[in-house]
């Protein structure tokens, strides 16, 4: 049960501090606990370092968008 909880508090401020999810590990039995000190790394950094090592891609944000009307 800790562990679940720290990876959800870890996934949630790295959510919060990057605005984007990050990619999991692609093994399915991965070492929860080092993916949350991972994603902790990342927020103290401010760096994601999940780009390089899990292939996340971050949103690119073009700006506001133009509705044009008719």
């Amino acid at each position: 049960m800790r562990i679940k909880k720290r990876l959800d508090r870890a996934l949630y401020n790295f959510i919060c501090t990057f605005h984007y999810y990050p990619n999991w590990p692609s093994k399915i039995d991965f070492n929860q606990i080092e993916y949350a000190k991972e994603l902790e790394k990342c927020i103290e950094d401010n760096f994601d370092y999940t780009i390089e090592k899990y292939g996340t891609v971050p949103p690119v944000y073009t700006g506001r968008q133009d509705i044009i009307l008719d």
